[in-house]
């Protein structure tokens, strides 16, 4: 099979290399080569994931990483953040503008998770972990406060210390999709997460407070696996339907 999609590849690829001008816009046989390689790439990629995926025995596309996008120098936040609430899509604007004053007088990285109320009405605190180069410290929970004099600043937890952590020797996350479902997918995970089956997992690289990296999957929204990032062994699961009973 690889050797099939890799010949095809070469062909589709070499017409791409021999197409020349064509159309109204103006263009070039580079330019337009390089399009054309760069969509087959993308194919291309798009094709092995899925293939990975079925290898593995989990449906395609129900696993990614979370898109983290960037507020200020050092403030980042998943894209879906202000999408979880009518509150939050209401007030996205204002929220915003409280992060990046906050995010001035920072000096690491952070990443934001949750977002809540304060007792002046109308502004906001933020929950939060330090991060650094991609990696989220567990143990270094942050709290973003407003004070009516200072505005928004954030505070952290007194009793974290940093320990270094090596990324070197990482397993790929996709390289896991496979265990993580199976153990997401038995039955009395599913019936803890009142589920009939496994339908979306979002991942992130954490760091514990003793430098040991592992993915932590979200699934179905409000469950947990998580995988030690270099043994690939599952250190950690909570299924959870969301409701407190």
């Amino acid at each position: 099979m690889k050797k099939t999609i890799k010949t095809t590849f070469t062909l589709l690829l070499t017409a791409a290399l021999m197409t020349g001008f064509s159309g109204c816009k103006k263009s070039t046989p580079e330019s337009t080569a390089n399009e054309s390689i760069v969509s087959l790439v993308s194919s291309a990629k798009v094709a092995d994931e899925a293939a990975a995926e079925n290898k593995s025995g989990v449906p395609a596309g129900i696993f990614r990483e979370i898109e983290l996008l960037k507020i200020g120098e050092h403030t980042y936040y998943p894209a879906d953040l202000f999408e979880s609430s009518d509150r939050n899509k209401h007030y996205k604007d204002h929220m915003i503008s409280q992060l990046q004053q906050a995010d001035k007088e920072l000096h690491d990285d952070i990443y934001v998770h949750g977002i809540g109320e304060t007792e002046v009405k109308g502004e906001f605190r933020f929950f939060g972990n330090m991060m650094k180069d991609g990696v989220i410290w567990d143990t270094a929970e942050m709290t973003c406060w407003y004070d009516e004099q200072k505005g928004s600043e954030w505070s952290i937890n007194p009793k974290f210390r940093r320990s270094e952590f090596d990324k070197n020797g990482l397993i790929k996350a996709e390289d896991l999709f496979g265990a993580v479902y199976e153990k997401a997918s038995r039955p009395e995970a599913l019936k803890k997460m009142n589920k009939a089956q496994v339908t979306e997992g979002a991942y992130l690289l954490f760091s514990d407070g003793g430098g040991r990296l592992f993915y932590r999957f979200a699934i179905n929204k409000n469950s947990i696996v998580e995988v030690d990032a270099k043994t690939g062994e599952v250190i950690g699961e909570r299924y959870w339907d969301g409701w407190y009973t």
